[in-house]
Parts: structure tokens; sequence; C-alpha cells
């Protein structure tokens, strides 16, 4: 059975959140663009060899965890590559880690300063979430450290925020939230963008996506009457459609909305 090309997206997404690198930096030091390392991540495209190697070496990214999900050593942080080598050569004393591409090109990096060791690990299974779950929550992951960057002076590390969810579910991975679960899993981010998107900044600081997360959410919540929000927004506003909303008159709509779905729930 081949590799997951999702497999690869979601553990290199995992790496580069470990790291505490920004995105940025990762493609200054891959020399690769942002839109190449976006579809790598989406699993959009095949993840190069080449690619693993340079950040492997450069940004103490472990490209034996992205390749095969087993860690045999610790990555080392960034601060710690500088006697790191990337080598098309075998004759090196220490560890060497192969990556073969499409196109049967040996790629080897040189890890002298390593000590290999094992690490016993969990495999997810079929009670644990599914592929395009963990996706899913990889994408409001993704959205959270995106949003918190745009509004805080000291925003939250994608580890920060993968550390986080853990902890709530009470997982050492994210891949290991049970299946059961993923509902919570997915709550919890999604009241996280809704603290966020409550803070007086983000209307301002934040412009066009707030307001498309606003009016996702109107939406997705009022779809068992969809009636009931123009009939607010037309009561209390005079408009007949969100778009015409100010934006702290969206904010009360979005208020209503939800303090509507609380009701119904009770």
């Amino acid at each position: 059975m081949g590799i997951e090309r999702t497999d690869l997206a979601i553990r290199l997404s995992e790496e580069i959140g470990r790291t505490g690198l920004t995105r940025g930096e990762i493609c200054r030091r891959a020399s690769i663009s942002t839109e190449s390392l976006r579809r790598y991540e989406n699993g959009q495209v095949g993840i190069p060899a080449e690619f693993l190697a340079t950040v492997a070496a450069s940004c103490g990214i472990d490209a034996l965890y992205i390749l095969a999900g087993t860690r045999r050593e610790q990555a080392p942080a960034p601060a710690q590559q500088q006697d790191t080598r990337v080598s098309t050569s075998a004759h090196h004393t220490g560890n060497v880690i192969g990556f073969v591409s499409g196109g049967a090109t040996i790629n080897q990096i040189n890890t002298q300063r390593h000590v290999e060791r094992t690490v016993a690990e969990v495999k997810p299974g079929a009670e644990h979430v599914s592929d395009e779950q963990a996706a899913a929550l990889r994408l409001l992951v993704e959205k959270i450290v995106e949003t918190e960057t745009k509004l805080k002076k000291k925003p939250r590390t994608f580890q920060s925020v993968w550390g986080a969810l853990n902890a709530h579910c009470k997982v050492p991975s994210y891949r290991l939230i049970k299946a059961k679960d993923f509902q919570q899993a997915q709550m919890y981010l999604h009241q996280w963008i809704g603290r966020l998107d409550s803070m007086a900044t983000a209307p301002v600081k934040d412009g066009d996506a707030w307001r498309k997360r606003k009016y996702a959410y109107i939406k997705i919540n009022s779809k068992d009457d969809p009636t009931v929000v123009d009939r607010y927004i037309a009561k209390n506003f005079k408009a007949s459609s969100l778009t015409e909303l100010s934006n702290d008159e969206l904010e009360q709509a979005y208020r209503y909305v939800a303090g509507r779905k609380t009701r119904m729930r009770n």
C-alpha cells in the first residue's frame, strides 16, 4: 500500500507547527514560494524529496516522521542546524536518512550530531479521527493562527494551538483523537475562533475575513428557518441583506443567532 498524500500533508503541517517557525521563514530557508508550501500542506501535490531534505537540514523538521509516521530520533531545533549538511554521499560517520523521489533520485542527510533512538508510538486506528476529519481540524487550527497573528501582539503558534487541542482532548497527538470526540474537538476550535471574532479590534484588523465568518455562522445556524434572520434585520436595522449591515449591526445579528441556537439546544 502506498503512502497517502493526505497523511504526508498532515504530518508536514504538524512538523512545521512543532518547529515554531513561520511559514514565511520555512519558505525562505527552502527557497520555495508560499503557494508551493500551501499546496504541499493541502495535499494538492506530492512533497518533493529535495524539499524534505532541505527543511530537515535547515529547519529541524523530522522528514522521516513525515514520510513514515515514525520518529527514529528527536528532530533538532532550528538553532542547532549549523553543523548539519545535505549530502548525496553515503560515506559519512553518523546516521543517514535517505529519501527516494519518483525519479529514483536519492537524497541523503548526514546527521552526525544526532543520537539515534526508538520512540514507541501509538498508531491511529479505525476508532480515531479519519483523514478527512484530521484535515478539517488542521484547517481550523490554521485559521486560528492566522487570526491570532492579525489580532494579537503575541499570537499563539501552531505548536501552541495544537498542544491546547491535544490537552483538551487528552491525547498526545491530534491524530489520536477518538472519532466519537471529533465534534467536541471541532467545537473547541470553533469557540476559539468565536472568541477571537469577539475582540473589539477584529472587525478592523481582520476586515472582510471577519465579516465572512459572521455570514457563514449566521447562515449555518439559521438553516432551520432562514427567514428568521431576514425578519430580525428588517425589524432592527431596516435592511434586507446581511451585507447591508455595519460591523456593529452584523455583530448584533450574530449574537441574536447564537442566543437563539442556545435556547433551541436547551
